[in-house]
């Protein structure tokens, strides 16, 4: 006897956003994510809908849909974006500074997250703050972060004392560097320059690493 078969599940999974190949389907998403960014600074996170996007970005709705399938896509792609940015500007510094002193690659390094940021702070705290987002997007970001602390660190032990562990650096690192770049940037006392909380951030990890 042919046993029953199990009964359909509809929206068992979520439609896959269709990722662009050619450089005229970049440049559409681009200009939909450039949408987004216009949307949101002048009319805030519940104007962002698919007609709207299309009409600032100049395309058709349908070319909205092609690539992404829902708004949830949309802001996904638009953390994304900018994941990327700051993940080329952190392997650009380890390449540029690999042959430099731990001090100065902290001190590249955190220069780098904090102009990256300052770029368009408007955007990033809008990000931050009331874009919806993936948990799993930050968590990769977290993963190639701390890699690329690793690294550094490694490639560098010999300017630790000795008995330092790794690992228990690296992690302590990583989220000195993330969170007070983040807060160098959005968070500082008024009278505090940009370039002075920056000088503080580097007083503070190079702290750490050298006691």
């Amino acid at each position: 006897m042919t046993p029953p078969k199990p009964p359909m599940q509809l929206n068992a999974k979520k439609p896959h956003r269709r990722l662009p190949q050619q450089r005229r389907a970049h440049q559409t998403v681009d200009a939909v994510l450039d949408a987004v960014v216009r949307v949101l600074k002048r009319e805030g996170v519940k104007a962002v809908t698919t007609n709207r996007l299309a009409e600032v970005a100049g395309v058709s709705i349908g070319s909205v849909y092609q690539y992404f399938p829902d708004k949830q896509a949309i802001f996904v792609a638009l953390h994304q974006r900018h994941i990327d940015q700051i993940d080329r500007m952190v392997q650009t510094k380890l390449v540029e500074h690999a042959a430099s002193s731990l001090d100065e690659l902290m001190q590249a390094m955190i220069d780098g997250m904090i102009d990256a940021h300052s770029a368009d702070p408007e955007l990033y705290e809008l990000l931050a703050t009331e874009v919806p987002h993936r948990a799993d997007g930050t968590r990769d970001f977290a993963v190639r972060l701390h890699g690329a602390f690793r690294l550094a660190l490694s490639a560098r032990a010999h300017e630790l004392k000795d008995g330092r562990n790794i690992d228990e650096l690296v992690f302590v690192v990583t989220n000195m560097v993330e969170s007070l770049s983040h807060a160098a940037l959005f968070r500082r006392p008024t009278r505090l320059s940009l370039a002075a909380a920056k000088a503080e951030v580097v007083r503070a990890v190079l702290a750490y690493l050298n006691s």
